[in-house]
């Protein structure tokens, strides 16, 4: 089996069903920011599940802290969503809402990359030829993004090609380092992602603006320490 299959599965899987969407739903959903209650409900649950995964909270407040520093110093949230300008402004220009394009471009990307599974997927998939997390993250993703299309976030579908920029990281470094990960820093990610997924269900929510994506580094600090 070729090495990141399972990542080209995910990413253009997503583009799929995001263009698929955006055929079939011609006449979007009204009130883009209400129908973007449930799923933040949703990823709010699923944030305090994984969260309660990890091993140690305390080394999951100091990763979180460790990554948000570094982050907001690098200012990742904003490159991100610089790309998202880049995405509209090259293939989407007059399509659509710009505003509404890259709010939906962000809140799906930072859903599809923020779990675990973004990265404990790409390391099942190199090193054990193990399919089974990333198509059943594929799935989760291509519903996600068949939801946030309909309602009118064009800019979701894009967040295809954040997953095969970030997955593919991943495979790279599985392939480098040829080792499964253990489960106490799959764990550890876990936990981390999952106060990310809370930040990103109070932002969906519109409970308060969190810039979850600076926060992103944080779940490199497991594999900082274990080496």
């Amino acid at each position: 089996m070729i090495p990141g299959i399972g990542t080209l599965i995910n990413g253009f899987g997503v583009i799929a069903s995001g263009i698929l969407a955006r055929i079939i739903f011609k006449k979007e959903l009204k009130n883009f920011d209400e129908n973007l209650l449930p799923l933040g409900l949703l990823v709010l649950a699923l944030g305090f599940r994984e969260t309660l995964k990890s091993p140690d909270f305390i080394f999951t407040l100091f990763a979180v802290i460790v990554g948000s520093i570094i982050g907001s110093y690098l200012k990742i949230e904003d490159r991100v969503k610089n790309f998202g300008d880049y995405l509209y402004l090259k293939f989407e220009k007059g399509e659509s809402d710009q505003t509404k394009f890259i709010e939906s471009y962000l809140t799906t990307t930072l859903i599809v990359i923020t779990g675990p599974l973004a990265i404990i997927g790409p390391f099942f998939d190199v090193v054990e030829s193990n399919l089974e997390l990333l198509l059943i993250k594929t799935a989760l993703d291509c519903f996600l993004v068949i939801f946030i299309t309909s309602s009118g976030g064009k800019g979701a579908v894009y967040s295809g090609v954040s997953i095969l920029i970030y997955q593919g990281m991943f495979t790279l470094l599985a392939l480098l380092i040829n080792t499964n990960i253990e489960q106490q820093i799959s764990d550890s990610i876990a936990g981390i992602g999952g106060v990310l997924l809370i930040g990103v269900g109070i932002n969906l929510l519109g409970l308060k603006k969190i810039p979850v994506g600076n926060y992103m580094l944080s779940l490199f600090v497991p594999f900082l320490l274990a080496f």
